[in-house]
């Protein structure tokens, strides 16, 4: 089990990167220039500070992608270059513009390959697109990140080597909360009451507790509340990602040193400042310490993953492992070189 999450430059410039490495047991960190959001507010990114911050943060992050220029492909891959003779491993990124010839050249440099123009397109013609284009990435032994996919059905069908979406940070500002029913993230807003009552056993499965929401039909705006609140949601995509993994797994790109896939990111916005520390905490406390753990399966958890201040439970095990997680004997399945100089 794992919490993966992808931040943004464009909102966390000024994150201690370190501060979240050290919470990241098992999960990945992966750095997003945030280049559509600053597009969409006029505020473009410049190449020079985007490349100084992968830099400053080069033992930190497991991954990182490129900055795209929206709507102009060739100014994006002239970025990338740039970024790479800095000797930046930044994954490009495949989108509206670009041939199959281009991709089949990203694949063939690099392996890992991000693809955007996705979000808008209709489910059937994200798994058709996402599909055909992993496909295309493995048989030259690489693999793709869908950006901005978490439908966990689209997903299943297409099988990319990781996806990310963005369910969680966006519930605080909907008034929405988001969980795993065993098929897909559900994200239910708190006047639904309907939704919210048919699906409560799920719900409280997280570790989430209905009543407060209830009777105020708002989010908290209490930091610690809130806290317990971002990690007992963080445990959805966990569990997706466990998941999505037991359906069918897929191998990694080559020259990556990661685990088996499909590998499913939170996308942690700036909507509340400390979020993103909210969701790496999660991974640290599902993975500090024995007593955590059977020494075999990972559904025996005894750690009340709400609180926000981790407290251990004598036989407290999270129903959400119990009703779906699969049982790996390695839970853990994933290193990555930087975080031994992150936490050293």
């Amino acid at each position: 089990m794992a919490v993966n999450l992808l931040l943004s430059y464009a909102f966390h410039a000024k994150t201690d990167l370190r501060a979240i490495r050290r919470s990241l047991v098992c999960g990945r960190l992966l750095i997003d220039s945030g280049a559509f959001t600053a597009w969409t507010k006029g505020q473009p990114i410049a190449l020079d500070a985007y490349a100084e911050y992968l830099e400053a943060w080069s033992t930190v992050w497991d991954h990182a992608i490129t900055l795209d220029v929206i709507g102009n492909p060739d100014a994006t891959a002239a970025n990338t270059r740039k970024l790479h003779e800095r000797g930046l491993p930044v994954m490009p990124v495949f989108t509206r513009g670009n041939s199959l010839a281009d991709f089949d050249a990203m694949v063939r440099d690099v392996g890992y390959v991000c693809v955007g123009g996705l979000v808008g397109l209709s489910p059937k013609a994200q798994r058709a697109r996402v599909g055909m284009l992993q496909r295309r990435a493995a048989d030259g032994g690489g693999g793709i990140h869908a950006l901005g996919i978490g439908s966990l059905e689209t997903l299943r069908g297409a099988r990319p080597y990781s996806a990310d979406a963005s369910n969680i940070s966006s519930t605080f500002k909907y008034g929405c909360i988001a969980y795993f029913d065993g098929k897909r993230i559900r994200s239910v807003s708190l006047k639904d009451t309907k939704q919210l009552t048919r699906d409560r056993e799920h719900i409280r499965a997280h570790g989430i507790d209905l009543g407060p929401l209830a009777r105020t039909g708002r989010m908290p705006s209490n930091i610690a509340d809130r806290a317990g609140l971002m990690r007992a949601m963080s445990l959805a995509y966990a569990a997706a990602d466990e998941h999505l993994k037991a359906t069918r797994r897929v191998e990694p790109p080559r020259a990556v040193t990661d685990a088996v896939g499909t590998h499913l990111f939170s996308s942690a916005s700036a909507q509340f400042g400390r979020e993103a520390s909210f969701v790496a905490e999660l991974d640290r406390d599902l993975h500090t310490g024995t007593h955590l753990y059977s020494s075999v399966v990972a559904d025996t958890y005894a750690a009340d993953v709400a609180a926000v201040d981790h407290q251990v439970h004598d036989g407290a095990v999270p129903l959400l492992w119990r009703r779906y997680a699969p049982r790996h004997a390695d839970h853990c399945r994933y290193r990555s070189p930087s975080r031994r100089s992150a936490t050293a």
